[in-house]
């Protein structure tokens, strides 16, 4: 009985300290909004962005879905159309990680540097892709992230802000899983985007990626019998099918931008030089870009363009757009 007892009061003991231990140990990512979180639940912005949420029919009736837009300062006082930017935040994130990119711009038009433009903080499931889930693979719990923001999120910014509503007003940036979206929409719908930026591109291959549950939320089993499923899923989807499938409208509608650190995986995983591979493609099907690495620079480089460790290199933008007159 005693022996019980003592036993009785460790497994006690075990439970409380685990328990107090599982409720303070702090998430991968702190700022990060839940798996299925179409609708952010936080609704922090900074001073110069604002939250607002968007009907989402292409997930079916009564469903919404989030976005954080910065508006230049003179939009209230005009009657112009405006640029639009689209950022893509990266696996993990959500539409408040475009708060850097548009602290950048915010500070370029004020010092004159470049025009106007308005910047759309997409808020597409912390891993999606930026495409269609491969519904009904096992494990897969993702969704129609690409269906959304091509039919429902393009749309309502265009019929509820004074946009230039045309491939030569509207472009996309991302970072990691985002560079990866940013580069595979506008190579889908270069019709739709005339620039692109992927900043540290996830341009991998299906087995490059270092975390197989990454894989699985939106493509489907990473191994075992039916990962080959998921790998012609993936493939299918990736922006080098697009690029080769619309070779011929992407020169002609669409301008792009490949940014990548030299200390970064994604630029030499083990010897395997994956941007580089990816700008060498684009190449071989004539396809026009600016590839750039960054000395000295890690995955994490956003956050160095944030802290002012580093100066963005915000002319893309400025020459992307100083064409596009304001109607």
């Amino acid at each position: 009985m005693e022996n019980l007892k003592t036993l009785l009061f460790f497994f006690g003991l075990f439970f409380i300290v685990n328990n107090n231990f599982a409720q303070n140990k702090p998430d991968r990512n702190q700022d990060s909004d839940p798996d299925t979180a179409w609708v952010s639940p936080n609704k922090s912005v900074p001073s110069f962005a604002e939250y607002q949420l968007y009907p989402t029919p292409e997930r079916g009736r009564s469903t919404f879905g989030s976005f954080m837009i910065y508006l230049p300062d003179e939009y209230k006082n005009t009657t112009k159309s405006y640029p639009v930017i689209y950022y893509l935040h990266g696996g993990n994130g959500n539409q408040r990680e475009g708060k850097w990119l548009m602290n950048e711009i915010d500070k370029a038009i004020k010092a004159q540097k470049m025009p106007p433009v308005i910047i759309v903080g997409v808020q597409a499931l912390p891993i999606g892709w930026y495409c269609n889930a491969n519904v009904g693979a096992k494990g897969v719990i993702s969704g129609p992230v690409e269906n959304v923001l091509i039919k429902n999120l393009v749309p309502y910014i265009d019929s509820h802000y004074r946009t230039i509503a045309n491939s030569s007003g509207r472009g996309l940036e991302g970072w990691s899983m985002g560079g990866f979206g940013a580069i595979r929409l506008a190579f889908k719908y270069p019709e739709l985007f005339g620039f692109t930026s992927s900043v540290a591109g996830a341009l991998i291959e299906f087995h490059d990626e270092h975390n197989p549950q990454y894989l699985v939320n939106t493509f489907g089993p990473a191994s075992g019998p039916d990962a080959g499923k998921s790998i012609e899923y993936f493939n299918a989807v990736h922006p080098r099918f697009y690029a080769m499938k619309n070779a011929e409208r992407i020169k002609k509608y669409v301008k792009i931008r490949l940014l990548v650190g030299d200390q970064d995986w994604l630029y030499n995983n083990k010897g395997k030089l994956i941007t580089n591979i990816f700008s060498e493609y684009l190449d071989s099907l004539g396809i026009r870009h600016d590839y750039t690495v960054i000395k000295n620079a890690g995955h994490m480089v956003p956050l160095e363009f944030a802290d002012g460790t580093r100066e963005y290199p915000i002319r893309f933008w400025v020459e992307a757009f100083n064409p596009v007159s304001a109607n």
